[in-house]
């Protein structure tokens, strides 16, 4: 039977121009035998003259995700990922939860396996053809997104894009999924140029103003207040939260956080862990922190009231939570904190300057000051400890340098003053997320043209998660200058505190291998860097790494990828 090939334009190159409209520039692409009609149409693009995403080729689909993730921190844009049917959706499921888990919108596409076994243009003409197929390819990713859907007709392409981005980056944020059958694809449409993007993306303003009144009232009569961030919004700056703990002697915590709040030397940033400082608060404002505090060994005071601002104070995705909230201040963040703010000095007596706090956590941060220079400055053996590793990075950072850690540095002994200065593991803890997203953060800024030097920092088990071959080549293949910092102690850590955290006097604590952590025999991984052109070298004693760090930032600044494996203790 003979195929009819559709003439002039067809659904892929509608689908592809109606991205580019609703604002998707990247498209992260991991290629398949659904695939043809993408490819066409991109290789007509001169012909044509659409505007579509620029293509970018990437040889694992974590990765193409990861990167995704990353680029999004970096821009404030959601990029667009396109795999392979649902081999290659299952792939990208790990990233999908991380940026579900913090409310990243991933626009995420995949092919699908042709319905059809013989009769159209685009029908099955493979064995995988009927291999791949699933009754639900949807399913597989469902709860991990916010919204699903499968292309069935070429006129649909501008209703499901932009439907797809007004879901995506409507608060609170998250990754989609959007599934296009080769048939689909591969038909007739009509392309205009009159297409009128209908991108309309929910946003809040301040939350309820009888509720932000009600919180000011109690921030005003506090003692001991205390401030928890965990995943604020992006934004250019560190406003309007920064002014607004200074103004009113708010001590704040990051604890957990995934992205900056305060720059670490703003006089009321005073820590990562909100263990201790809950004993004594009064009132307690948690903004955007899923897990403000672990239940298990903190509590709360028992008169202490809690605050909670967010888009979803309740973080009504997660099936169990259990945190106190006395006012649930639900809107845009920023907005909200800036009408409280406003609210709380309406309440404030005219000229209260909270001398006896500032001067109580002046002290505490200079003692912690001392405290992190100390442990740091230990660590200068062989192996080094993970505190003088982070110092000794802290010490190269400029204000055009971004750092995304997975499981390597200790944050509280370096300085990040800048906004874009740090990025962290999501709560979702799918490893690989580190040396993914630091690679999309590395494009991003490349596009942006700053000149911003990405550092990624992590652990010898997360690097192995994150298909390092396909990493390194993507830096290679896109001239990514991005230094990678692997802190190998030879173990999964996180599995092995874990396990003294539940048994401190079991036998796995005092075994001399503890059973499922140890990852030996350990690979050269610089040897794996190396083999795509970087510049990598292993550092075992703390004397040589601030030589090393310099020769790794010289060949980023000529363009050139760069490594190090840095032997840690745990």
């Amino acid at each position: 039977m003979k195929h009819v090939k559709p003439t002039g334009t067809f659904a892929a190159e509608a689908v592809l121009t109606h991205m580019k409209a609703a604002g998707i520039d990247v498209l992260f692409a991991n290629g398949g035998t659904d695939f043809p009609s993408i490819i066409e149409a991109f290789a007509r693009q001169s012909e044509t003259g659409l505007k579509m995403p620029e293509p970018l080729v990437i040889p694992h689909e974590g990765v193409a995700v990861g990167m995704a993730h990353g680029y999004y921190l970096m821009t404030g844009k959601p990029a667009g990922v396109i795999v392979h049917v649902n081999v290659g959706l299952a792939n990208s499921v790990m990233g999908l939860i991380n940026a579900r888990s913090e409310n990243v919108p991933v626009m995420m596409f995949s092919g699908r396996t042709p319905i059809t076994e013989h009769g159209r243009f685009g029908s099955r003409s493979s064995p995988i053809h009927w291999g791949q197929e699933m009754f639900d390819q949807g399913g597989m990713v469902r709860e991990a997104v916010k919204w699903d859907y499968e292309l069935r007709y070429p006129e649909q392409a501008g209703i499901v894009i932009d439907r797809a981005m007004s879901i995506a980056m409507s608060e609170p944020r998250g990754p989609v999924y959007l599934s296009l059958p080769r048939e689909a694809l591969a038909e007739g449409a009509e392309i205009t140029t009159s297409h009128r993007s209908t991108v309309t993306p929910t946003s809040y303003g301040p939350a309820d103003p009888a509720l932000v009144a009600e919180a000011a009232e109690l921030l005003a009569g506090a003692k001991n207040p205390l401030v928890i961030a965990q995943s604020p919004e992006l934004a250019p700056d560190f406003e309007p939260l920064a002014g607004f703990v200074e103004k009113f002697a708010l001590p704040t915590v990051e604890m957990w956080a995934m992205r900056q709040s305060l720059p670490s030397d703003h006089p009321m940033m005073v820590g990562r862990d909100s263990t201790q400082l809950l004993k004594e608060a009064d009132v307690v404002v948690v903004i955007n922190a899923a897990v403000p505090w672990i239940s298990d060994h903190t509590a709360l005071a028992e008169s202490a009231r809690v605050i909670a601002i967010g888009p979803d104070p309740q973080h009504s995705r997660m099936p169990i939570r259990s945190f106190e909230i006395d006012i649930a201040l639900a809107g845009g963040i920023n907005k909200t904190i800036a009408a409280l703010a406003a609210a709380l000095e309406q309440r404030v007596p005219a000229g209260e300057t909270f001398a006896e706090r500032r001067q109580k956590w002046a002290g505490v941060k200079a003692g912690q000051a001392e405290a992190a220079a100390r442990r740091a400055a230990l660590g200068n053996g062989s192996p080094m400890t993970p505190a003088f590793v982070s110092r000794c990075i802290s010490d190269i950072m400029d204000e055009k340098t971004t750092v995304v850690n997975e499981l390597g540095i200790d944050p509280s002994v370096m300085e990040f003053k800048h906004p874009k200065s740090f990025f962290s593991t999501p709560l979702s803890g799918g490893l690989g997320f580190g040396l993914t997203a630091a690679l999309g953060a590395q494009l991003a800024a490349r596009k942006q043209g700053d000149g911003r030097q990405v550092i990624v920092t992590v652990g010898d088990g997360s690097y192995m998660f994150a298909n390092p071959v396909a990493c390194h080549q993507t830096a290679t293949a896109l001239k990514l200058p991005l230094l990678t910092v692997v802190f190998n102690n030879g173990i999964w850590n996180a599995v092995r505190r874990s396990t003294l955290y539940m048994y401190p006097d079991g036998s796995a604590a005092t075994a001399n291998i503890m059973p499922i952590t140890a990852l030996d025999p350990a690979p050269d991984y610089a040897a794996v860097a190396r083999a795509h052109g970087a510049h990598a070298e292993r550092v075992e004693a703390g004397e040589d790494l601030a030589d090393a760090l310099q020769r790794a930032l010289a060949a980023t600044r000529s363009g050139r990828q760069a490594m190090l494996e840095v032997m840690v203790s745990y």
